[in-house]
């Protein structure tokens, strides 16, 4: 009879330890929806941003080899490089993503589709994370640059001290070589390529990664 006692007692531990996992699993797979679906909109906008920014960029770069330096082409100029020579500031949400690695919790996820998915969704976040900052790395020589061309004070002041706009007086660049504004329109096009066929593309596979893993959560874990 002790033998039952003991026996009963370890089974029903064991059953209980078991369900406390199973109420922990089935919290952070409804945490990680929620995640999932602040990614996806995160995602969307910053894909429409990210085309915005390369159509500006763009057009700087097609004013620039146009070779036209009359007063209206710099005028445009001076407008393009500081609306959209701007830096990536991407951050997606990795609340649940934090917890189940820094607690050990991914030893929950019982159903290996949904464990590998994870894992797979988080190697491409990484990446497009690492993509963000070469490409801001890119802008950064390329603003460089732009401080030896584009003089402040031809920028008008608004209430909050920021504008794009220019004063009316006229506008010129700073002196400088026809070779460095060549070496600003060549690091300008290269920022535009990357925006477009890199960041831009892992953006839009990321955010269509998110959505199928937000309904495979839902479906396996009934949520």
């Amino acid at each position: 009879m002790l033998f039952l006692a003991v026996t009963l007692g370890f089974f029903v531990e064991n059953q209980r330890e078991h369900y406390i996992e199973h109420s922990r699993e089935r919290q952070y797979m409804r945490s990680m929806v929620e995640d999932l679906l602040k990614d996806i909109q995160l995602l969307e906008n910053e894909s429409a941003t990210t085309t915005q920014q390369f159509n500006g960029l763009d057009s700087l770069v097609q004013t620039i080899n146009n070779g036209n330096l009359e007063e209206e082409e710099i005028r445009r100029m001076y407008i393009l490089q500081k609306k959209f020579l701007y830096p990536l500031t991407l951050e997606l949400v990795s609340r649940t993503e934090v917890q189940l690695k820094n607690a050990g919790a991914m030893r929950l996820i019982r159903n290996q589709v949904v464990n590998d998915s994870l894992i797979n969704y988080w190697q491409l976040k990484d990446r497009i994370l690492y993509t963000r900052e070469a490409i801001n790395g890119h802008r950064i020589k390329a603003k460089d640059l732009s401080f030896m061309l584009f003089d402040n004070k031809y920028y008008t002041k608004s209430q909050d001290g920021f504008s794009y706009s220019t004063t009316e007086k006229k506008i010129s660049f700073l002196p400088h070589s026809a070779a460095l504004l060549i070496e600003f329109g060549n690091r300008i096009a290269h920022t535009r390529e990357l925006l477009l066929f890199n960041y831009k593309r892992r953006l839009d596979v990321l955010s269509g990664t998110a959505k199928r893993l937000a309904e495979l959560i839902k479906k396996e874990y009934h949520l």
